[in-house]
């Protein structure tokens, strides 16, 4: 089994905390392996989960994604409405315009608010174009957004992002992580980055990295999302980068146990579950100095800027004599079980369980 990503894993915690509490759960989701379900939520839970599979979504063409995202989202809803049945409660885990309106109260857990990066990266003389080219989109997702009773969120970052974006109140439930599951091992001199291979997640800055640094080892672990992007990777690597793709969890967890630095590159990363795994695992973490990862660290571990600092804070780390009960202690916040029990209470506090 491939390691599920964090939105994967929010969504099937969701569904474990609602039948911890004895609610019959319908999972509208791309399909699930019969395994992963039966390891995220336990045999004995499968009965009260019906799931309702959908295709998975693939750019036919580069242009007007948002539009094909729209349209993707509307064709699955109506293909699906006969199978899905009216709820006392839909919650939403991805995308809000997939709300299907199937339930009386809605809840929206958001990873960040949708935006318009070509909208708000407009000067003046192109903005009225882009203006205009979202616009129905725009009109779409408020409709869609005025009609959530509560919006919950990974993060402070992202709480202030929905009330900038969205001009709604978001409460803050850290995202599950398998903390119990990982254990510190005894070091090695390496350094590891995990995450899918997209571009979103800068690997570029860890081959410069690299690069400044040849006597040290870098290790990459991630799920091939992007095969074009995961192909210019492999490319450009120095000869002390690794690559690990499609690794499963158990591998995963081993080499963060032995891993002495964990390396984030993301720029303004919303959270970042592999860095609080990575700090349950007992790894010194050096993140990007933007978004909610600056939070996660805070007294254990280092923010960067740009390459010089990342390279001398690695430097730094590699050298230092790692407490891994500090780190490990300052992750048992975002457990599972205290995701679990936090979304069972805010659901409870509002009327919806």
């Amino acid at each position: 089994m491939s390691v599920l990503g964090g939105g994967e894993h929010v969504c099937l915690h969701v569904v474990k905390a609602l039948v911890e509490g004895g609610h019959q759960v319908t999972l509208v989701s791309e399909p699930v392996e019969p395994v992963e379900l039966e390891e995220s939520l336990g045999l004995s839970m499968l009965t009260n989960v019906k799931q309702v599979p959908y295709d998975i979504f693939q750019l036919r063409i580069k242009k007007f994604s948002v539009y094909q995202r729209v349209l993707h989202h509307n064709l699955v809803k109506n293909k699906l409405k006969n199978k899905m049945p009216q709820a006392d409660l839909e919650i939403l885990t991805q995308d809000v315009a997939f709300l299907c309106n199937v339930g009386k109260k809605k809840v929206a857990y958001v990873h960040y608010p949708e935006y318009f990066v070509h909208l708000e990266g407009a000067g003046w003389r192109s903005r009225w174009f882009w203006k205009a080219y979202y616009a129905p989109v725009l009109w779409y997702w408020r409709r869609q957004i005025d009609k959530i009773d509560l919006f919950l969120c990974n993060s402070e970052y992202t709480k202030k992002a929905i009330e900038e974006r969205w001009g709604k109140d978001a409460e803050v439930v850290y995202p599950p992580v398998d903390v119990k599951k990982i254990e510190p091992a005894p070091k090695e001199e390496f350094v590891v980055t995990v995450g899918r291979f997209v571009e979103e997640k800068n690997y570029q800055m860890v081959l410069e990295v690299a690069k400044l640094v040849p006597n040290v080892k870098f290790v990459i672990i991630g799920r091939k999302q992007n095969e074009e992007y995961y192909e210019r990777i492999r490319h450009l690597k120095p000869d002390n980068v690794i690559l690990l793709t499609d690794l499963s969890q158990a591998e995963l967890f081993s080499m963060l146990a032995k891993a002495k630095v964990y390396l984030h590159t993301m720029i303004g990363e919303h959270f970042g579950i592999s860095i609080v795994e990575s700090m349950a695992a007992g790894c010194v973490p050096v993140v990007h100095n933007s978004g909610g990862a600056r939070m996660i660290v805070r007294n254990v571990g280092y923010t960067y800027n740009n390459v010089e600092e990342c390279c001398k804070y690695i430097f730094q780390a590699l050298s230092q004599d790692v407490d891994a009960s500090k780190i490990v202690e300052s992750t048992k916040k975002f457990g599972s079980e205290n995701f679990r029990r936090q979304i069972k209470e805010k659901l409870r506090e509002k009327g919806f369980l």
